[in-house]
């Protein structure tokens, strides 16, 4: 299946990023409100420098103002934005590499929901972020992606497909083997825990 689609007028996506195009201030706010956190946290999953990513986040959307006119038309402005986001942090990465940190305080593409911290002192829930995490360091980099973006940011497999660059049916393949191996992951670590618990 191709990555590309016909675009949805009807979308109101399509709207606004045409009001904003059309140099619609209220527009450009709407979409800067709107997706700003969401791409601030998206790119700490890349680059553990906060105020790189605040400035990339920053910049990315100056670009996006000043070449408003000059911007193709989307249905998804999500997907449009961690597109643009991505490449520019991938670019960062490249051309910085001796000065830029990958994420290491954090696992990359954790799936646990970041604004979620009423449960740090409940000791069950410590009990499942552990295994958790300890089942997503065996999947890989793209591994985590997908699942992070399927379950955390509730993407459809047809943009995961887009944001990934992988046919359709790839992306399927991907986030099914990677929940089996999460899975059997969770499983061996669960055994352990009842064994250290009991012996």
């Amino acid at each position: 299946m191709s990555n590309f689609r016909a675009k949805d007028i009807n979308n109101p996506d399509y709207k606004l990023w045409d009001d904003f195009r059309n140099g619609n201030e209220k527009a450009f706010s709407e979409i800067f409100n709107g997706h700003v956190q969401m791409l601030f946290r998206y790119g700490l999953k890349f680059i553990s420098d906060e105020e790189m990513v605040k400035d990339s986040v920053q910049e990315l959307f100056i670009k996006l103002y000043h070449n408003r006119q000059n911007l193709s038309p989307t249905d998804n402005i999500r997907l449009y934005l961690f597109r643009a986001l991505k490449n520019k942090l991938m670019d960062a990465l490249y051309s910085r590499k001796d000065t830029i940190l990958l994420s290491s305080n954090i696992l990359p593409f954790d799936i646990a929901n970041p604004e979620e911290t009423d449960k740090e002192d409940d000791w069950e829930f410590i009990i499942q972020k552990s295994q958790l995490n300890k089942g997503l360091k065996a999947l890989t980099a793209r591994q985590r992606e997908a699942i992070y973006l399927r379950y955390t940011l509730e993407m459809s497999l047809e943009d995961i497909s887009s944001l990934l660059e992988m046919n359709y049916q790839s992306v399927r393949n991907l986030i099914h083997r990677s929940i089996e191996k999460l899975r059997k992951e969770l499983l061996l670590n669960l055994v352990l825990i009842i064994y250290i618990l009991f012996n």
